[in-house]
């Protein structure tokens, strides 16, 4: 998940020097590219789209653990 992430983040912003511990919107993230990253990986994941997830947990890391528990979620019967 954290490669998944990272691998998107980096291409959506064309910042290569993004790491797990960096805040989206300090390393070129907005709003536009939150709503696009969310698609990106909803579709990749499986899940519901939900942007309140990157607003939520800004931190990259924090992103890819919030993912982490919803795919888990779906896995278990919960709702998505």
């Amino acid at each position: 998940m954290d490669t998944l992430v990272l691998e998107n983040v980096r291409s959506l912003t064309g910042n290569a020097d993004v790491g797990l511990d960096d805040d989206f919107f300090d390393v070129g993230g907005n709003s536009i590219i939150a709503i696009r990253l969310a698609q990106t990986l909803s579709e990749e994941l499986g899940i519901r789209r939900d942007v309140r997830i990157v607003f939520k947990n800004r931190v990259l890391r924090d992103i890819s653990e919030a993912l982490r528990a919803r795919c888990e979620g779906v896995g278990s019967g919960q709702a998505p």
